[in-house]
């Protein structure tokens, strides 16, 4: 399924550009509606988890609650129940991260020096990325209820994670030497963060007998040895589909998006659970934008 959608993605968004722009020449068709809509998100990142080497999960990709908020245009076909819709939405997605179980750190020293441990990660992150949305549905109408399916296409505009790590009974490799247990605070922007970025009161860490300064405050990429760009694409685009009930101009609506598009850069996903004699071991799979909206909103015109 994910080939097809590698495959088609190209036909896909040519699809959904051609449907917008017929939406907005038809201003000039008469019959238009504009409205303005605001509510929940119910979000949450759809993907491949970590498995420990018995086979057990890992990771989890939790429900996280934020909103949106946007404007639409729509034009209704001369006598039918039938219409299309476009609209610009400030959309924020995201979801609850936690990894918690056997995990690696590789420790780096002011004389150039690197130390390898092992020992158990929990990551606790509220990840947030801030989209604008352009959605494009066809909808129909049955007295009060309207019923609308289409795509969407969305630019990402803010990325950010804010959490905490924990990371104890560490043992260097290979000589199983023991270090201090760590608890870090999690601040984390994915767009603008540097590799080895940390930020707040410096402490200090026994690694395998020798003292190191460490941050109290992580950023996203301080464990990376170099820049490999930010963890989630610009790009987003999928299906949506959804259900209202009108009250005169008024409506309540309840929609799905299910995104088709891999949110994340295989090129700065780096594994938690293995490695390679101390290198990441960057992840090449598929995680997706799952979104469920609750609306209010009212429309006005012809």
């Amino acid at each position: 399924m994910s080939n097809f959608f590698k495959n088609y993605s190209s036909t896909f968004r040519s699809l959904f550009s051609a449907a917008f722009v017929l939406l907005v020449s038809s201003a000039a068709w008469g019959q238009m509606k504009y409205g303005f809509k605001a509510g929940l998100n119910f979000n949450s990142i759809d993907g491949p988890l970590e498995v420990s080497a018995a086979g057990a999960n890992l990771e989890n990709w939790g429900s996280l609650t934020s909103f949106h908020i946007g404007i639409s245009v729509d034009y209704q076909f001369p006598g039918t129940a039938f219409g299309i819709r476009g609209e610009v939405l400030y959309n924020k997605k995201g979801s609850k991260y936690t990894y918690e179980g056997e995990s690696f750190r590789t420790f780096r020293f002011d004389d150039g020096t690197t130390t390898l441990t092992t020992g158990n990660s929990k990551y606790l992150v509220n990840v947030t990325n801030a989209y604008i949305d352009f959605p494009v549905m066809a909808h129909g109408r049955w007295k009060d209820l309207e019923f609308s399916a289409g795509a969407y296409a969305g630019l990402r505009v803010q990325s950010i994670g804010e959490g905490s790590l924990s990371y104890t009974g560490g043992r260097t490799v290979p000589l199983s030497v023991a270090v201090s247990d760590l608890e870090f605070n999690l601040d984390y922007d994915y767009g603008s963060d540097k590799p080895g970025e940390g930020s707040g009161d410096l402490k200090v860490a026994q690694i395998g007998g020798k003292p190191l300064e460490l941050p109290s405050t992580l950023g996203a990429y301080f464990d990376y040895p170099s820049d490999r760009g930010s963890l989630y694409k610009s790009l987003d685009y999928g299906l949506i589909a959804g259900l209202s009930y009108y009250i005169n101009s008024l409506y309540i609506g309840f929609r799905m998006q299910y995104g088709l598009a891999d949110i994340s850069n295989e090129d700065a996903d780096i594994a938690k659970a293995v490695t390679d004699n101390g290198s990441p071991v960057y992840r090449n799979d598929t995680d997706r934008n799952m979104v469920y909206q609750l609306s209010v909103g009212f429309t006005f015109g012809r």
